[in-house]
């Protein structure tokens, strides 16, 4: 059995094979434990409490009607509490999301459990997404055991769980945004290019995933100023040709004038507080859980609140991972990780947001945060064992890194 990690040929009698084995174990667990969760809230609001709960109605009223009004699907539809207008299409995001919903309306059926089937399995899915991209990046047993820390701290997350049970389009995006993590930090670019342009297609907020993408992209890239620009245009132009080949159903269904209009609208939507009602936050009061929103209050209290000790404990080591990089010598980079460039434009795209003008800043958006705190908490756990330890740091063959990282150095 060969080990992807760089470790050479592992025979069942060595005890690397048995770490990695129990981590991925403790990682399936962990997603396990997400998926179980969630389901339990989202059948409990089908069964016991079929209706919309908080957003729901906006997302799946128009998943409904692009079924019926665009793709033409001959399907049984049902009518739930409330009803958005005839016209309405949720222009003010990207259409990704909803075409999710689609499609599980349309294999599954148009009642409410159905509708939150992709985010229960995207929920648990991300744990082991962060396990299999941190295990795979990293030689030696640095990378299953970072693996393992990064989905711990992604099921110990609420909101993942809370979010994981609904039909609204936060827990897609950090669905593909756990996506491109994992396969950038493998230097799988075409791929996480893709996976980045798919984060971008449910919410606009994905957008800092495609610029951090891309950026990493070209740091990870040999050669000269020009190569590297090359690598990140690259990376916006397939980012961005993903976001538009999805609006094509709806360029050929309303035109693109619409298309452009409805955009425009949706940018000055998107830095523009809301009226008066649920709950606001701010960035840093997503990790405090400072006015965190409720999604229900009737039949089961739900409220999307985070890790404080796992996001704050990221955000730590996200800025010493900044502070590292920054002060790099030589072009030999000492901290061995992808996600704090993540955590970095994300939090510099709501803090713009904020300062915009938009003071709505709602704490169930916090769970894109998720997968990005967590796979910082398992780079981490990757650059102390290297230090510490003496263990390599390196990145795996497969991933061609950039020069050597150091691999018992501070």
């Amino acid at each position: 059995m060969t080990d992807a990690g760089g470790m050479g040929r592992l025979s069942y009698a060595d005890p690397r094979l048995a770490v990695w084995l129990a981590t991925l174990l403790v990682a399936m667990a962990a997603g396990l434990h997400v998926a179980l969760s969630a389901y339990d809230t989202a059948s409990f609001f089908d069964s016991v409490e079929p209706r919309y709960v908080s957003d729901e109605i906006y997302y799946v009223d128009t998943a409904r009607r692009l079924l019926q009004n665009v793709f033409h699907a001959n399907i049984d539809y049902y009518s739930y509490s409330g009803k958005t207008s005839d016209n309405y299409y949720n222009a003010e995001h990207p259409p990704l999301g909803k075409y999710i919903i689609a499609l599980s309306m349309l294999l599954c059926g148009d009642r409410p459990l159905c509708w939150r089937l992709p985010s229960v399995v995207e929920a648990g899915l991300i744990p082991v997404i962060l396990w299999a991209g941190l295990a795979l990046a990293y030689r030696g047993l640095l990378g299953p055991i970072a693996g393992a820390a990064a989905a711990l701290a992604a099921a110990s997350d609420p909101v993942l769980r809370v979010m994981g049970s609904v039909a609204m389009l936060d827990i897609h995006q950090a669905f593909f945004t756990a996506l491109a993590i994992a396969l950038v930090a493998n230097r799988r670019l075409i791929p996480a290019f893709t996976a980045s342009g798919l984060a971008a297609s449910v919410k606009m907020s994905g957008g800092a995933v495609v610029i951090a993408t891309a950026t990493i992209a070209a740091s990870q890239t040999g050669g000269g100023v020009g190569r590297r620009l090359a690598v990140f245009a690259a990376g916006l132009l397939i980012g961005a040709s993903v976001y538009l080949a999805l609006y094509a159903p709806l360029v050929l269904y309303f035109g693109p004038l619409w298309v452009v209009e409805e955009t425009i609208n949706a940018l000055k939507w998107h830095t523009t507080s809301r009226p008066p009602g649920p709950p606001a936050s701010t960035v840093i009061g997503w990790i405090v859980n400072s006015n965190p929103f409720y999604l229900s209050l009737e039949g089961r209290i739900m409220a999307a609140t985070t890790n404080t000790i796992v996001h704050a404990t990221a955000l730590g080591f996200a800025a010493i991972a900044i502070l590292v990089e920054l002060l790099e010598k030589g072009g030999r980079p000492r901290w061995p990780g992808v996600a704090h460039v993540y955590m970095f434009f994300i939090l510099l795209l709501y803090t713009g947001v904020y300062l915009a003008g938009n003071r709505t800043l709602y704490s169930f958006y916090s769970v894109q945060l998720t997968p990005i705190a967590a796979a910082v908490i398992g780079e981490a756990t990757a650059a102390m064992a290297a230090w510490r330890c003496g263990w390599s740091g390196s990145r795996t063959e497969g991933s061609k890194p950039q020069a050597d990282i150091p691999e018992a150095t501070a």
